[in-house]
């Protein structure tokens, strides 16, 4: 027998993790009652479509990664912040995901989707800032190379997180890689003395 009653953070749960596996195309109410074992009624106590609520869903979980960010840090150097920046990007994998799909909600299709949608790009805009002026920090510290565009370097680091990890290494040593190729490059010595040979004829 259905349920009656359940909650957000339920529903939020059960959500995300469909839109994960079915994308927003195969997401739609049926299949979030059917794992809540509620009845489609219920959720529509909640949410009148599937937007509302993935809507609802995008900004809780933006919240719960921008209070993290929102922390004192500890870490004096900048590029200490900036791998833990990172790794809490790598830690909330799931949730950025789900953020991808933001451009395939109907912002018009409620004010309340539109309301939420707006606090989600505000949210976006605030955390990339954020990322983009460690980045610049990082610069000014020697850390990082001054040539590359901060924007590009920001916009790697958000991408690492769709970058499947593999089954054999453990999580902490798989973002210490990802992090250190991309600080560091993955050409040897020898690869990398060669690119710059290469790149001096093309230009000559």
């Amino acid at each position: 027998m259905a349920r009656q009653k359940l909650h957000i953070d339920e529903l939020y749960e059960v959500s995300g993790k469909i839109l994960v596996e079915k994308g927003y195309a195969g997401f739609h109410f049926k299949l979030v009652a059917d794992q809540l074992n509620v009845s489609r009624s219920t959720i529509y106590e909640y949410f009148s479509n599937k937007d509302e609520l993935i809507a609802s869903l995008m900004v809780h979980l933006m919240e719960k990664v921008m209070s993290e960010y929102e922390r004192p840090d500890s870490e004096p150097a900048p590029l200490a912040r900036l791998r833990k920046m990172f790794d809490s990007f790598m830690k909330y994998a799931d949730i950025h995901q789900i953020l991808l799909f933001a451009p395939f909600v109907n912002g018009e299709s409620s004010p309340g989707v539109n309301e939420a949608m707006t606090t989600l790009r505000q949210q976006h805009h605030l955390l990339n800032r954020r990322l983009i002026e460690l980045i610049d920090t990082c610069k000014q510290d020697g850390a990082i190379r001054g040539d590359i565009p901060s924007e590009l370097i920001a916009n790697l680091l958000f991408q690492a997180i769709q970058i499947p990890k593999h089954p054999g290494v453990a999580e902490t040593e798989w973002n210490r890689l990802i992090f250190q190729v991309m600080l560091e490059g993955y050409g040897a010595k020898v690869g990398r003395d060669l690119h710059k040979r290469e790149q001096s004829s093309t230009l000559s």
